[in-house]
């Protein structure tokens, strides 16, 4: 994908690359990091990888070897996997490159600092099991009575899928609610849609599971999966099936929250944007020549506020 340049003019430059650019909390990180570089005089060049490893590595390299590499002042880096860019940043690191990570921790971090102590790599991201903790006790509150969750991860490799999914597994122990089955959504909306359409046609057809809440860890895959039951629902002529209410995660101000004070979802989490406090951490880091700490984790919130959700299915 072609780079996004804010300006023409060369400038102090920062590279920003993400998985997905047409992700609705991607886009609120770029939003963050193109205001906070701003005022401090930078250029921001955004990437998007199209959630290809491949694309983001080449892209990374392309970067350090390409016109732009003389003028970085940092690069700005969401993994599309948390494994396999050690290569390309202690290739960066090597050049004095600070290194700011957002939501994927690189397996080799805490080497690469080890190995390059005078060069800034750390990582900002929401506390990732905190949000799976978060939806088991929405969904407790959502099934009072217990019963069967459907329940939609990210990309099933990527850590905070992993996270996440762990953190509902631990929440939900001991309670009447049990997972059917963990689909992989692959953070969009079309694969968490399409997942979930065959996945429910089988089952549904078969008659071995009735589903009484489908768990989602993105609100863009929360909608994708209410097309999916809408669909699924007039397949089979079972009009109950678009009424399963389904909870999502992210919570950005026009989708995730809208979504649930429209009644279109039943819960949302509010994950905030890891692009504000990057950027601040790594202009900071830049400015003084101290180095930041490996982790800045970021607390998560219920929406509704978990007493109010409790309150509404008490």
């Amino acid at each position: 994908m072609t780079a996004m340049s804010n300006a023409s003019e060369p400038r102090p430059a920062l590279g920003l690359f993400l998985p997905d650019a047409t992700n609705d909390y991607q886009g609120l990180v770029q939003a963050d990091v193109t205001r906070v570089a701003g005022r401090a005089g930078l250029e921001v060049v955004a990437h998007s990888a199209d959630n290809s490893v491949m694309t983001q590595i080449q892209q990374l390299f392309s970067w350090l070897h390409g016109p732009a590499a003389g003028r970085t002042k940092g690069l700005v880096v969401m993994p599309v996997l948390q494994t396999a860019l050690d290569r390309v940043i202690r290739e960066g690191a090597r050049a004095g490159v600070p290194w700011a990570f957002l939501q994927r921790r690189p397996d080799k971090l805490d080497a690469l600092r080890a190995e390059f102590p005078d060069v800034p790599l750390f990582i900002v991201m929401p506390d990732q099991r905190e949000i799976g903790a978060i939806q088991a006790r929405q969904y407790r509150s959502l099934l009072p009575r217990g019963g069967t969750l459907l329940y939609v991860q990210g990309q099933a490799a990527s850590s905070p899928a992993q996270a996440r999914l762990a953190g509902v597994q631990e929440g939900l122990e001991g309670s009447g609610l049990r997972i059917a089955t963990v689909l992989d959504g692959n953070w969009r909306s079309e694969d968490a849609e399409k997942a979930a359409t065959d996945w429910l046609v089988l089952m549904l057809r078969a008659g071995g599971v009735k589903i009484d809440l489908v768990g989602c860890q993105s609100d863009m895959m929360a909608m994708g999966v209410k097309k999916a039951l809408a669909a699924v629902a007039q397949t089979l002529q079972r009009p109950q099936v678009a009424d399963i209410p389904v909870a999502g995660c992210d919570g950005h101000p026009q989708v995730g929250r809208k979504f649930v004070d429209e009644g279109r979802l039943a819960a949302t989490i509010v994950v905030p944007s890891t692009g504000a406090p990057a950027m601040e951490q790594l202009l900071k880091a830049v400015a003084t020549r101290q180095m930041p700490p490996a982790e800045l984790i970021l607390h998560c919130t219920s929406y509704p506020e978990e007493a109010v959700l409790a309150a509404r299915r008490g």
